[in-house]
């Protein structure tokens, strides 16, 4: 009789992967730390930073697919300028 193993479900494609703010802050800033959450929050009051959702508590979120799309979007070709 051969064991029985459990089966780990396939993630799924049509998920959306969201980001805590933290997570997001660490990820802009650089070998000093995470980006200063003073600077987030110029960037998102002058409508400068990606797209939120905000949660009913209050949290915020990022959808991984914005923050990428927002990257894409500052990313200059040096030859171009």
């Amino acid at each position: 009789m051969r064991p029985t193993q459990a089966r780990t479900p396939a993630p799924r494609t049509d998920q959306r992967v969201l980001l805590t703010l933290e997570q997001v802050l660490a990820e802009l800033g650089g070998p000093a730390g995470p980006l200063p959450r003073s600077t987030w929050h110029d960037w998102q009051r002058k409508g400068r930073g990606p797209k939120v959702i905000r949660l009913p508590n209050g949290q915020v979120r990022v959808a991984r697919d914005d923050l990428n799309g927002w990257l894409d979007g500052l990313t200059s070709d040096p030859a171009a300028s």
